[in-house]
Formats: structure tokens, sequence, C-alpha cells
């Protein structure tokens, strides 16, 4: 029986996120590799980054560069932008427009350091 109560008793499962972290880096000819770009999501937008179809450009693109995934996560950005059946998907306290920003410093980043290689975290 003092089993049993140690088992009802113990508290719920608490699960632990760790944000997600999109990084630029570039390699200049004879100087040490910078971080030219970071930003970070709440890991609860993994839902709206698969139906957005931004999934694998974000958390599958280590060592590409950021031409190879701009054009996609472009085009998941207008997504965001235009279908408000994706703000089903935010988990509470999430909001569409950190979605959006996210995406958006993202998308620019790529445009702009198109030859930096991508590191998540």
């Amino acid at each position: 029986m003092v089993a049993s109560r140690r088992h009802i008793d113990q508290p719920a499962t608490t699960y632990i996120y760790v944000s997600f972290t999109f990084q630029l880096v570039r390699d200049d000819e004879g100087f040490p590799s910078a971080v030219v770009f970071e930003d970070r999501s709440s890991p609860g937008l993994v839902p709206v980054w698969e139906a957005a179809g931004v999934y694998d450009a974000l958390y599958n693109s280590d060592g590409q560069t950021a031409r190879d995934v701009s054009r996609a996560i472009a085009y998941g950005l207008d997504r965001l932008i235009d279908d408000a059946q994706l703000q089903q998907l935010l988990p509470p306290g999430v909001s569409m427009n950190e979605a959006i920003r996210f995406l958006d410093n993202v998308t620019r980043a790529c445009t702009m350091h198109a030859a930096a290689w991508i590191r998540t975290r």
C-alpha cells in the first residue's frame, strides 16, 4: 500500500522544452568563422513549421548554404501570413506574430548572407 501511495503522490511529469536556434555562419578567407545571424524560436512552433512547409528547411539544414533554403522559408512565411487556419496549431502562450517575426528575420538573413552556411541548435 505504501508503494501505491508514493506512486499517486508523485508529481506529474514535467517536460522541458528548449528553444530552437538558427544561425548563419560565414567563412571569410583568412579569417575565423563568424556568426553573421542568429535568432531563436519557441519549440512549440514545430507543428506550425510542419504545416507551413518549412520544418526541413529549418531543422534539417545544418551545413547547407542559406541560398539552399531561402525560397522554402520565404514560401513558408507567405503561408503563415495568408493562412489563418495555421493559428490553430499554436500552443498556448505563443502568438502567430512570433512565428512570423522569426521566419521574416530568417528569410531576410538568408537573402543578405546567401553564401553563409547554416548551423542549428
